[in-house]
């Protein structure tokens, strides 16, 4: 995946150690701050305002005085058979809200916890590329090893079951399914799915899952939660979070579900590092699951909408990239530019004061990729394109 030509102008990330994923971006960020015009592509969290019903719930905890009460390890019971109740209605999930649901400080937490729950030392996990570059974090903080199944741009980024089942050795302990994916906006047939479930079950397998963007889905795709097919309840676990459904990311509140005996463990690394998610939050995820959900559906409307501007641009740039099905992002191919993904990161920050996303933070294969997204106002939004376009025709 990675570009033969190398880059044109080589970038200071060509040192022996590069960054982290979070480092790397902070620093990106930090001369982004320079520019006073700057319009950022890359950015993860919706630019929506947290819907004032929400709001007015943590407002009414306050005002009651309860906010400095602890919360148990698990969550407060009534959020989690909010969150139960989720699960069957938006992911066709039976979950018990007593044993099988554990609130974390956010998705990143949940996805954390899952894989220490899930492996140990010297397991493998197979994890479809590209993807999150959290999850090679924590696999590698558990000890095990990441094995990847590479998918491709031509492909849209599917993944091939054939290819991970190729992938499995006696040392498999999990697949990771990430749908909508985070960079490739990738999502899994149903069919697709329903295979790689039949796969876990036959080796044995658990399966994580990554249910982070299933409210938003577009061009008739269908997202398939793997624990609620057939045989696949007792070997999985799910996570979610308010962050990206109800713009609520920086409320940090998320949550892992599944078969009782995985969530204990879930639940015992939780009290053994962050305890209690924050009352305040938990209060703010109540509403949000239990509350009007027409703010759902008014942010997929605004995305759809975007998701057109940005593609009909990159069409006009003559870029390749993965069909963005789901998700608030497009994954685009550069290499036709001969640049490396953070050398034309730079340049088009430093022509065009426009910030994209450099596929390196999602693993050294897909340093010929950028990740943009679309979660700016429409004018910002189209500005910052014509801005990349230019930079684009000067390289």
């Amino acid at each position: 995946m990675t570009n033969s030509k190398g880059p044109m102008n080589p970038s200071p990330a060509g040192a022996d150690v590069m960054p982290s994923g979070p480092a790397l971006q902070a620093k990106l960020l930090a001369r982004l701050a320079g520019f006073p015009d700057a319009i950022r592509l890359s950015r993860g969290d919706p630019d929506f305002a947290t819907p004032r019903h929400i709001i007015h719930a943590v407002r009414d905890v306050l005002w009651r005085q309860i906010s400095d009460q602890i919360a148990p390890p698990e969550g407060r019971e009534d959020l989690r058979r909010a969150i139960a109740a989720r699960l069957q209605r938006v992911n066709r999930l039976e979950v018990d809200p007593v044993a099988e649901v554990v609130v974390t400080q956010g998705g990143q937490e949940a996805a954390f916890l899952m894989i220490l729950a899930a492996v140990g030392s010297g397991d493998e996990v197979i994890v479809p590329e590209p993807n999150y570059y959290s999850y090679g974090d924590a696999i590698r903080f558990a000890g095990a090893r990441a094995v990847p199944v590479p998918t491709s741009v031509d492909a849209g980024f599917a993944v091939d079951p054939d290819r991970v089942r190729r992938a499995v050795t006696d040392r498999t302990r999990a697949l990771l399914l990430v749908s909508p994916n985070n960079p490739s906006a990738a999502v899994m047939s149903p069919e697709v799915v329903r295979d790689l479930v039949q796969l876990a079950a036959d080796r044995d397998l658990l399966i994580l899952a990554d249910d982070t963007y299933d409210q938003f889905l577009y061009d008739e795709a269908v997202h398939t939660s793997p624990g609620a097919l057939d045989g696949a309840g007792g070997r999985t676990l799910t996570i979610n979070t308010c962050s990206k459904t109800y713009a609520m990311t920086g409320w940090r509140l998320g949550w892992v579900a599944g078969p009782a005996p995985l969530v204990a463990r879930v639940r015992a690394l939780k009290e053994a590092t962050t305890g209690g998610t924050s009352t305040l939050a938990q209060a703010a995820a109540l509403t949000a699951l239990t509350g009007p959900q027409d703010v759902v559906a008014e942010m997929l409307a605004a995305y759809a909408r975007r998701r057109t501007l940005t593609l009909a641009a990159l069409a006009a740039m003559r870029l390749p990239y993965g069909m963005p099905m789901g998700g608030q992002f497009v994954f685009v191919d550069i290499r036709p530019l001969g640049f490396s993904s953070l050398a034309f990161a730079e340049q088009v920050l430093e022509r065009a004061h426009v910030l994209v996303g450099p596929g390196i933070v999602f693993g050294a294969d897909w340093d010929g990729f950028v990740r943009l997204a679309w979660l700016l106002p429409d004018d910002q939004l189209v500005e910052g394109l014509a801005r990349m376009a230019g930079a684009v025709r000067g390289l």
